[in-house]
């Protein structure tokens, strides 16, 4: 009897124990744990880096556009009264030299009616004065009277003479005054002319200039005497030459929505007029903090780039300014030239994060 019961307390001591030892080995095992979390180590990427410079952006833009006669290539022929046609010596398109024979016209009816009323004026004019002198010889008329006949003489005698400096003869011979490109015949055989208006329209043939559509948004990059090269489009001038840039206009194009940019021909070019032509131009920007294209991110509605300081990645949000596709000019508060901006492996970064460089 008391054998047992000197087992029964030995048998709880024991059971304790066990207990006391599981909570420990229970509570070591949690700490422990809990304490190789914190210390696992952080990951770390390897990048590529480029150092940022101060450069241009170069960019080549590509534009299209046709030939066109320059303001001062275009020639109107018109005559100062009306006039008949008899013949048209030319057709629209056709090249011709200086003098060249193009209309054939005799005075209209108008014309012819004006000329009679000139002559018979003068006529009539030179009659009188000479009656009036008569007059003053014979003390018949007074000073005045005789020079207001003589008044009215001068002028019937320059409206003769104005007829006939223009050369209203009963056929007359329109010429070219240049050579060049007849582009508009603005008359028909057997038709009448009024005074002023236009006959012919000419373009001097070694004064044409090609008119090309830029985007808006390009043309701060270009400069009024800028090299252009220029090839043609439809393959008619298969040789390549070079412009240069004379006008910039200031106003968009409402039927193109393009800003019209202007270039002048050398003299010895093939080109035809409305012929449809390439333009290349070669821009650079105002200099500026330049980085590869692959080190800008878009985030959102804005751009990020990653630099490296003390072996940690730093985020910076930048703005992004003109760029081609291989750089990119970029302006933020902290950036400078010489900084290592990240090219490769920036996808993976966050801001803080450890980075190695690869070689």
């Amino acid at each position: 009897m008391a054998k047992d019961m000197r087992r029964v307390p030995l048998r709880r001591v024991a059971g304790a124990a066990i207990v006391v030892m599981a909570l420990v080995t229970a509570w070591v095992w949690l700490h422990g744990s809990k304490s190789g979390k914190g210390s696992l180590p952080q990951p770390t990427a390897t990048v590529r880096v480029a150092p940022i410079r101060q450069a241009s952006v170069i960019k080549r833009l590509v534009a299209y556009g046709r030939v066109v006669a320059a303001p001062w290539a275009v020639h109107s022929l018109v005559e100062p009264f009306e006039v008949s046609i008899s013949r048209v010596f030319v057709n629209r398109g056709q090249s011709v030299g200086q003098g060249a024979t193009l209309l054939q016209v005799r005075p209209g009816p108008a014309a012819r009616l004006a000329l009679l009323q000139a002559q018979n004026d003068y006529r009539l004019a030179k009659i009188a004065l000479r009656d009036e002198r008569m007059r003053l010889r014979l003390k018949l008329a007074t000073r005045a009277g005789f020079l207001r006949a003589r008044k009215a003489f001068d002028t019937a005698r320059l409206s003769l003479q104005i007829f006939q400096a223009e050369g209203l003869r009963r056929r007359m011979i329109v010429t070219a005054p240049v050579s060049g490109v007849v582009s508009h015949i603005g008359v028909e055989e057997g038709s009448t002319v009024s005074p002023g208006q236009a006959l012919v329209t000419l373009i001097a043939g070694d004064r044409l200039e090609v008119r090309l559509g830029v985007e808006p948004e390009d043309v701060p990059n270009i400069r009024v005497g800028e090299r252009v090269r220029l090839s043609s489009f439809e393959g008619v001038a298969s040789q390549r030459i070079h412009g240069l840039v004379s006008v910039i206009a200031r106003v968009m194009d409402p039927a193109t929505h393009m800003i019209n940019v202007f270039v002048t021909l050398p003299a010895s070019n093939a080109y035809l007029l409305g012929e449809y032509v390439e333009g290349r131009f070669t821009t650079a920007s105002p200099p500026g903090l330049v980085v590869p294209r692959s080190a800008v991110l878009p985030s959102g509605h804005h751009f990020v780039l990653y630099t490296v300081t003390h072996g940690r990645a730093v985020r910076h949000r930048v703005e992004l300014g003109p760029h081609n596709g291989y750089v990119a000019q970029v302006a933020a508060p902290h950036l400078r030239a010489g900084m290592p901006v990240v090219v490769l492996g920036n996808y993976e970064l966050a801001p803080g994060m450890r980075v190695r460089i690869a070689p």
